[in-house]
């Protein structure tokens, strides 16, 4: 059961996001990310996915349905329970959303994560949309709950979620929604790249990416390798090592990242959507996150 002094606190990521565009120093040209009265905010609500392991691959299908049709989704990467309680970037997603689907099968009832996920959901007062995998039973909760009937497929579940959010998906065709690949052939290719980001104190990284013939890419579209470099991030540089891959076609940069900080390596995975851009720089955000999703200049560096 969620702990108690956490019930209090709904609002407070929506308080912390708020202010850190004021009090806090960006990149030149960056705007921080979706607060609740931004125009992006308002035209893009946020749906929180919680599902079992075994349910990933149609949680990934229905992810990526949302997200086409302009809704931004946040997923439980870390599955961290530390002391019995989600991370608290979960726990800021889960205060931010504004739908909480729930994909429930057998899996997702005996899974720690979904349980507490639900929990704190309902500690939010957030509206429950179930999509059931399987016969399993729901367990009782707080919250109202809309079930979806047994066989229901994504696009069934995409406009039940338009249905309760009160939105109309936007056409990826027409270039509205994030499928649309409007980096117009740019991309991001090996050599030496500067990445600013609007995260809260100030982030960048001055990566080198290097194509690896190990980087285990599925085919052409994708290419990858090793990148090293610097992080510097709330006044602190390290060194960063990891791997990156780019998927041209989804105009999606994967960068796996492990920063020397301290004494141990922060390590992190970092899923970016490009946006658009030109010869200079390309524009990007966070694949994932409601809450305070970060947005990003990536500029490579040109021969002379």
């Amino acid at each position: 059961m969620p702990r108690d002094e956490h019930r209090d606190k709904p609002d407070k990521p929506d308080q912390e996001r708020d202010d850190y565009g004021e009090e806090h120093g960006m990149a030149p040209g960056l705007t921080h990310g979706d607060g609740h009265d931004s125009p992006d905010r308002a035209a893009r609500p946020g749906v929180f996915l919680a599902h079992a392991p075994a349910d990933a691959e149609r949680a990934a299908a229905l992810d990526a349905r949302l997200r086409a049709g302009g809704v931004r989704t946040a997923v439980d990467e870390s599955r961290d329970l530390s002391d019995g309680l989600p991370a608290e970037p979960v726990l800021q997603e889960l205060g931010a959303c504004d739908l909480f689907l729930l994909l429930w099968s057998r899996d997702a009832a005996d899974d720690a994560h979904v349980r507490e996920q639900r929990q704190y959901a309902d500690s939010f007062d957030k509206p429950c949309l179930v999509w059931p995998l399987d016969g399993t039973a729901l367990p009782p909760g707080e919250r109202p709950v809309e079930r979806l009937p047994p066989g229901r497929d994504v696009p069934e579940v995409d406009a039940a979620v338009h249905r309760l959010l009160g939105t109309r998906p936007t056409d990826a065709g027409a270039g509205d929604g994030p499928g649309w690949d409007r980096t117009g052939g740019a991309g991001v290719e090996p050599g030496h790249w500067a990445i600013e980001s609007d995260a809260q104190y100030g982030e960048s990284l001055e990566l080198d990416l290097a194509a690896s013939a190990d980087a285990a890419v599925p085919d052409d579209s994708v290419e990858g390798g090793h990148l090293t470099g610097t992080h510097l991030r709330a006044g602190l540089r390290g060194k960063v090592t990891g791997r990156w891959w780019f998927a041209r076609t989804e105009g999606r940069l994967d960068l796996e990242l492990a920063t020397a900080f301290g004494l141990r390596p922060v390590r992190e995975l970092r899923h970016l959507q490009l946006l658009g851009g030109d010869d200079r720089s390309l524009a990007a955000e966070d694949l994932h996150g409601i809450a305070d999703p970060r947005h990003y200049r990536l500029t490579p560096e040109r021969p002379s």
